[in-house]
């Protein structure tokens, strides 16, 4: 009876907190206890629940929780781990054993934990730059330990991030006891919140169907985005295959995008003949590099195809890297993104004011952040985190110029008053590029990227309701050309990076078109991801 009446009171505080004026706060996600001894199928359905809608979700890795379950000898866990970070979302340590509480010690012993589990984690080719304290519990000298060894040490009452302590409070979700009443009490914790981050935790041994059911009511209660769009996994299946690409494709750019799509096409379940033409691919285009160069000759820094060609190159060789196609051949692949790097701080001490046009400058955000998690997986740190602080630099540059004119430069054509009077093809791989600057950028900094990204999606969504797709605006107001598989391509990325995007069906064009090809396989696999094949991941 008395439980009866604290419920009811709880959703009576939480009705009235609910009609109170508030700023929604950004959701912060951490899900616990990561290990290979847990099944993954409900951790798979949360956070494709969480996708587009955390501001950052945590997967928090115990290192070496038992004998057989040292994370370096688990390739299906690996992968499962590697997915979910190519998603955006990022690799806390969490202990080294999560045995007792061993970080409740002096500082000697927490600082050989804390090397033996990042010793661990290096193995398996992560780098966790985050650390939770099992139980949150710490002395004050393993504290001083921990925040010298990572950049953010996470705590039941708050963060200390960068020797700077942010009030975050931790909320926990799962539980094996009073489960209903820890529902009511995060959702009365949300609504009633008035800091600019909310924290939720997430265990996994606790999270069955009821807990996911009422994860997704907490989201939906919090106003935050949707989860995404849902397409038919059988007419997604149906356009790929007529969309394949011919067997010799010309071009840097058109191999490029013949190698996304074997790759997805693979990891949606497709055959494994689509791994064995990505192989081949791959071989082409390094052999092409080698043979022209990747544009460090390049005299010309404005050479808008010249960017553009190394960037496809290095976003499709990274790709099939962290998917395995490419082991071997790690050395060019690096001289590759290193050249991509040199051409972008050139463009950046000019302030990109050479007329590159904004599909070019997009391509290279999005290949370097993709550089940058290859590179991460080789071990190479210190080459990851060049790639993706320029890779945000070039985001928010792209911001900048959405900023100030309301729209991008059209090329040689006029310059836009409004969104609306744009390139679908510029719009799209700018707004490619600024997913991947939001992606690259620390969690904590990316409120407006994350609000441009946002304003993007809602532009094709205005286009789609009232001109439709369009190529090109020539300068007497004509729109020429179908723009259809660029803002299609457009989604594709955004949903690969966790935003929600509208569902549009393409019409089939009468050839094969690379940019709707690499957007309906990509759409694809994001359809058909499994725990149980891990590798049909992103």
């Amino acid at each position: 009876m008395r439980l009866s009446l604290v419920m009811l009171l709880l959703m009576l505080l939480a009705v009235l907190a609910a009609q109170q004026p508030r700023s929604k706060p950004a959701l912060w996600v951490e899900v616990h206890d990561l290990s290979p001894g847990y099944r993954l199928e409900r951790v798979e359905e949360a956070l494709q629940l969480l996708q587009g809608r955390a501001e950052r979700v945590v997967l928090l890795v115990i290192p070496a929780r038992k004998a057989g379950e040292r994370v370096s000898e688990r390739p299906e866990f690996v992968s499962f781990l590697r997915k979910w970070q190519g998603r955006g979302m990022l690799i806390g340590m969490h202990g080294y054993t999560h045995g007792g509480f061993e970080f409740f010690t002096s500082a000697e012993e927490a600082a050989l934990r804390a090397e033996a589990g990042r010793r661990e984690l290096r193995r398996a080719g992560f780098e966790a730059e985050l650390f939770y304290p099992p139980r949150y519990a710490v002395t004050p000298w393993s504290m001083e330990v921990l925040e010298r060894e990572f950049e953010e040490v996470d705590l039941l009452t708050g963060v200390v991030k960068h020797g700077r302590w942010l009030p975050y409070m931790s909320h926990d979700f799962t539980t094996p006891v009073l489960s209903g009443l820890l529902f009511r009490l995060s959702e009365l914790s949300l609504l009633l919140t008035k800091s600019e981050v909310y924290r939720l935790s997430i265990h996994p041994a606790y999270l069955d169907g009821r807990a996911l059911r009422r994860l997704e009511e907490l989201v939906e209660l919090g106003g935050f985005e949707s989860g995404g769009c849902r397409y038919s996994e059988q007419e997604l299946s149906r356009l790929a295959g007529e969309l394949e690409p011919p067997e010799a494709p010309n071009g840097t750019k058109r191999k490029a995008y013949a190698l996304l799509y074997h790759l997805n096409m693979y990891r949606a379940g497709q055959g494994r003949e689509h791994l064995m033409r990505a192989e081949r691919l791959a071989k082409e285009l390094l052999s092409e590099r080698r043979r022209w160069g990747w544009g460090e000759e390049e005299a010309v820094p404005q050479s808008s195809y010249s960017l553009l060609e190394t960037s496809a190159a290095v976003w499709a060789l990274s790709e099939a890297y962290l998917q395995g196609v490419g082991s071997g051949r790690e050395a060019e692949l690096l001289a590759g993104s290193d050249a991509l790097l040199r051409k972008l701080e050139l463009l950046t001490f000019f302030s990109y004011s050479f007329g590159l046009k904004p599909n070019a400058i997009g391509y290279a955000a999005l290949a370097l952040e993709r550089a940058s998690v290859a590179a991460e997986a080789m071990g190479e740190q210190e080459r990851a985190r060049r790639y993706r602080k320029k890779a945000a630099e070039v985001g928010r540059a792209l911001l900048r110029m959405q900023e100030s004119s309301g729209a991008w430069r059209d090329g040689p054509y006029r310059l836009a008053p409004g969104w609306r009077d744009i390139s679908t093809a510029y719009q799209s791989m700018a707004l490619s590029g600024m997913l991947a600057g939001y992606a690259s950028t620390p969690p904590g900094e990316r409120g407006r990227l994350r609000a441009g990204v946002l304003a993007g999606i809602a532009f094709f969504e205005r286009l789609r309701k009232e001109d439709g797709y369009y190529g090109v605006l020539y300068t007497n107001g004509t729109l020429a050309g179908d723009g259809t598989a660029m803002a299609l391509q457009g989604f594709a990325v955004a949903e690969s990076y966790g935003f929600a995007a509208p569902c549009i069906l393409p019409s089939m064009p009468g050839r094969w078109d690379p940019n709707m090809a690499f957007a309906v396989s990509r759409l694809l696999e994001l359809a058909t991801r499994s725990p149980q094949d891990p590798w049909k991941s992103g």
